[in-house]
């Protein structure tokens, strides 16, 4: 009962002008009824003095009312229009703001990555070094304040400087923020990227041949036609992760979580599957041909 009072008493907040309006206009019309009654110049009761009616009378008080109604209608409905349009123009700038936030942001970034190699020697620094964690810090941060296109552009920009190689790797990503990351068709071979959270990213085309992902999220991901040949996953959350048609050929798949995980027509030659969680996953159209399939859940897991 209470919510339907709300509700009614918000209805009544929102066209209160309206209310308002149609009121007056009603107590006008009465008020003029009863006076007309009263002097008998209306014509109400029959005997008007004047000549004229009560519908003679009314005609002349609907036609002002209506061009009244009608003027506030359309005031209303160019009020609204103008609203909305404001709404929207006022939307845009922000995400315009936003989006020049972000890059002034992801410019910074580079610019004083750059300064870290070429001033302070990033690359040739060693594991303990007070440059690494500069490094660190400021790339964890970065990554929270960028979208999806700029975190795949922070991460594309450390490999090519050769800052997450995993024979030599600079920059510890380990639990880095990479959800969301648009790396479409991104060549990251070799890259350390253990114990990163892409989750629901977007690596389908990606060349991750022999990449390290151990430890790392990538439930929901998307790895369509990903090529994967030798990668390290072991331990690795591809819940629900999209990777048909990908290559995983002789992949380090050692305990992995791929609960759900759509691998229809996927290449897993000579995989290490060895304790696997493949429970519920489509495997429809796969390849296991020389996989090790030692204590695999398999439970409720499609293979035709």
């Amino acid at each position: 009962m209470g919510a339907r009072f709300r509700s009614w008493w918000q209805q009544i907040k929102k066209y209160r002008v309206t209310i308002l309006v149609v009121a007056i206009i009603l107590v006008v019309a009465f008020a003029f009824i009863i006076v007309g009654y009263r002097f008998d110049w209306t014509g109400f009761s029959g005997n008007s003095k004047s000549g004229k009616t009560l519908w003679d009378w009314l005609q002349l008080l609907i036609i002002p009312a209506v061009l009244a109604v009608g003027g506030y209608v359309i005031n209303l409905t160019i009020s609204r229009g103008e609203q909305k349009s404001i709404q929207q123009r006022d939307q845009t700038e922000r995400d315009i703001a936003k989006d020049n936030q972000q890059e002034a942001a992801l410019q910074d970034y580079f610019d004083k990555m750059s300064e870290l190699l070429l001033e302070k020697h990033l690359r040739a620094s060693q594991p303990s070094d007070e440059v690494r964690k500069i490094a660190r810090v400021r790339t964890l941060r970065v990554l929270s304040r960028l979208d999806n296109k700029r975190k795949g552009n922070v991460l594309q920009y450390q490999y090519e400087t050769g800052l997450i190689y995993k024979d030599n790797c600079i920059i510890d990503l380990s639990s880095a923020d990479l959800r969301f990351a648009d790396l479409l068709g991104a060549d990251l071979g070799r890259a350390d990227l253990s114990g990163v959270r892409l989750g629901k990213a977007v690596l389908g085309l990606a060349f991750l041949n022999e990449a390290d992902l151990s430890g790392a999220d990538l439930s929901e991901a998307d790895l369509m036609y990903t090529s994967l040949s030798k990668a390290k996953l072991s331990r690795t959350y591809l819940m629900r992760a999209h990777l048909e048609y990908a290559d995983l050929t002789v992949a380090f798949l050692y305990e992995a979580y791929l609960h759900g995980a759509f691998l229809r027509e996927a290449t897993l030659g000579g995989a290490n599957l060895r304790f696997t969680w493949l429970i519920g996953a489509d495997l429809r159209g796969a390849d296991l041909t020389g996989a090790e399939l030692g204590m695999v859940g398999l439970s409720k897991a499609e293979l035709r």
